[in-house]
């Protein structure tokens, strides 16, 4: 929840930001790239008013797009002493110390930067960090910043069901029925499932980890329908289990992965008798496909 709660205050911050930058008078040119022209906009209004942030704030990052750092550096600063403290600010001028080789300056920047939680590994990427890449400090702030923006992959609970994920032919008795294609949604925190038999149409389910409920769900489509399972509290069989339960069927369904032979069973199965008795209606293999 703590995760979430800072991801939803910086998006917010984010977004109030931009608002506040598509109506400055700074933003046409910036656009345009006419980087000159912002500065002598930003400098017009300075005159007025010489703290102004958001002017030294186009200031600054005019001067870093037309390389001069220096010039950058400064008015990176003052934006930054005059209430503009923000993510934005810190990463300019960590660019803009590391534009002029000044490896320290830029680490501090960055080492405020990881302090307000943020996920800018993707921003950390960009080669005037070249000079900091080999540099152990920055590896660390980078892996930082990587985990908050995948957080789903370094939790344990989300990575539960990646035995599933694959490229699989699928057989009943030694005959292949179907293909399917397993792969992690974006940020590795779902999994999707496209099911193609070879004889009738096939069918969708996205699958994810409930951090609310502490139980994996999965929703799946077919034929015009919708099914939703649900992990029960306690099983001994397989190594995940979903449970369907509807008015007069529960379906039951439990993967079973095989780490030699790198298969995964998996078999469905109704109940009449809320789970008191299980009839077998789906007994298959997934074997993953060889690479060409």
């Amino acid at each position: 929840m703590k995760n979430i709660v800072t991801v939803f205050l910086i998006t917010t911050f984010f977004a109030q930001s931009l608002m506040a930058q598509n109506s400055s008078p700074y933003q046409p040119d910036y656009r345009n790239q006419d980087y000159e022209k912002v500065i002598e906009t930003a400098k017009k209004q300075l005159k007025i008013n010489p703290k102004d942030s958001m002017a030294n704030y186009f200031m600054a990052i005019s001067y870093a797009n037309l390389n001069e750092h220096k010039k950058a550096i400064e008015n990176f600063k003052i934006a930054k002493t005059s209430g503009l403290n923000s993510p934005n600010v810190l990463l300019g001028l960590a660019k803009s110390y590391s534009a002029e080789n000044n490896a320290e300056k830029a680490l501090e920047e960055l080492k405020v930067l990881d302090s307000l939680q943020v996920p800018f590994f993707r921003q950390l990427e960009d080669s005037v960090f070249d000079m900091l890449k080999d540099n152990d400090q920055f590896k660390s702030l980078k892996k930082n910043m990587y985990k908050r923006a995948n957080p789903c992959e370094f939790d344990n609970n989300y990575r539960k069901f990646d035995f599933w994920v694959g490229e699989w032919d699928v057989y009943i008795q030694g005959q292949k029925i179907a293909e399917s294609s397993i792969t992690n949604t974006n940020g590795n925190c779902g999994i999707l499932e496209n099911w193609r038999p070879t004889n009738s149409n096939g069918g969708n389910s996205i699958s994810y980890y409930d951090p609310a409920d502490k139980k994996w769900k999965q929703n799946w489509v077919a034929g015009g329908s919708v099914s939703h399972y649900e992990e029960p509290e306690n099983y001994s069989d397989g190594d995940i289990q979903l449970i369907a339960k509807g008015n007069n069927n529960w379906f039951r369904m439990i993967w079973t992965y095989n780490k030699i032979d790198d298969t995964v069973r998996q078999t469905q199965e109704s109940s009449t008798d809320e789970g008191r008795t299980w009839t077998m209606g789906f007994d298959g293999l997934y074997k993953r496909k060889q690479e060409d």
